[in-house]
C-alpha cells in the first residue's frame, strides 16, 4: 500500500498538481492509527491509504487540504480526549507531519526562435519543466533546446491538448515569428500564473486589436504582460530572455512589488 500511496502522489505532481503525504511519527496511548501509518490527499480531496480513520483522519485531512493550499509542510499533533477539540475517549495521542510536494513550474514558450531558444536555455537552468510549441520539426535539435522537457511540432490548438495547464506552476510566453494571434488566442483562457508576448506596441495593438474583435475581453487581455520581461536588457537575444525569466522569478515568487 505504501508504495501504491507513493506512485499515485507522483502521477498527480507528474500531471502538475499538488498532493500531501500524511504520516504518524508518534502514537500513544489506546488510538487509531499506528506509527508509519500513512495516506496520500489529493486537491480534489479524495485519499488513498489511512491513518486510521474516524474523526483524527477527518481533521487531518481537512489540515492537508489547507497544507496543499498554501504549499507548505504541517506538523500535527492531536490529543485524544474529551477536553480536546476532536472529543474522544482514547486518551492518547497522534503526532505526524503533512509533506506537500508541489510540481516544477512549467514554462510553456510559443516560438522556437532565437529568444525562444535562448528563454529555454536559461529556464531548464532554473529548474523549470520547459515545453516548446513551433512547427518547424527542424528546430527540436537545436543545441539550446536540448533538455527542453516536450516539443510540439503542432499549431498552438493541436498542442494544448498535451499541455497540462495550472494556475499555481505555468509560465507561458509567446514568441512566435509570425503566429501570435493564434497562440495567444489558444491559451488566454487557459489557467497559468504568468503570460507574457514578445513585441513591439505596434504588434501588441494589431494583436490584441483583432482578439477583441473575435470576443476576447479587456480583463483577458489585461493579464498578458506585454511588453514582456523586466526593463534591464541591452537589446541582445541573450539579455531578452534574461529579462524575460527574471520578470517570471519575480511572479513566481511573489516578489513583483519589489522590481520595477
Amino acid at each position: 500500500m505504501q508504495t501504491e500511496i507513493l506512485n499515485n502522489i507522483v502521477k498527480e505532481v507528474e500531471k502538475g498538481k499538488r498532493a500531501a503525504l500524511v504520516f504518524i511519527t508518534e502514537s500513544k496511548g489506546s488510538v487509531p492509527g499506528a506509527i508509519d501509518s500513512m495516506m496520500a490527499v489529493f486537491e480534489d480531496s479524495t485519499t488513498i491509504g489511512t491513518i486510521g480513520g474516524g474523526p483524527v483522519e477527518y481533521e487531518v485531512t481537512k489540515e492537508a487540504m489547507e497544507a496543499i493550499k498554501k504549499g507548505k509542510d504541517k506538523i500535527f499533533d492531536h490529543q485524544l480526549n474529551q477536553s480536546s477539540d476532536l472529543k474522544m475517549l482514547c486518551g492518547g495521542n497522534n503526532k505526524g507531519y503533512i509533506k506537500v510536494f508541489k510540481p516544477k513550474p512549467q514554462l510553456i514558450i510559443y516560438g522556437a526562435g532565437h529568444v525562444g531558444q535562448k528563454l529555454a536555455r536559461v529556464a531548464v537552468k532554473t529548474n523549470f519543466d520547459v515545453t516548446i510549441v513551433d512547427d518547424r520539426k527542424e528546430f527540436k535539435e537545436k543545441e539550446d533546446l536540448k533538455d527542453v522537457k516536450n516539443y510540439y511540432a503542432l499549431n498552438p490548438d493541436d498542442a494544448k491538448a498535451n499541455i497540462n495547464f495550472n494556475r499555481d506552476n505555468t509560465f507561458i510566453v509567446i514568441c512566435t515569428p509570425n503566429n501570435d494571434l493564434d497562440a495567444l488566442q489558444s491559451v488566454i483562457k487557459e489557467d497559468y500564473k504568468y503570460i507574457g508576448m514578445i513585441g513591439s506596441k505596434h504588434k501588441i495593438k494589431s494583436v490584441f486589436d483583432s482578439l477583441k474583435e473575435r470576443g476576447i475581453g479587456e480583463k483577458l487581455l489585461d493579464k498578458v504582460h506585454s511588453p514582456v520581461g523586466l526593463d534591464i536588457d541591452n537589446g541582445s537575444v541573450e539579455e531578452i530572455a534574461i529579462s524575460i525569466m527574471s520578470e517570471i522569478l519575480a511572479v513566481k515568487n511573489e516578489k513583483e512589488n519589489k522590481v520595477s
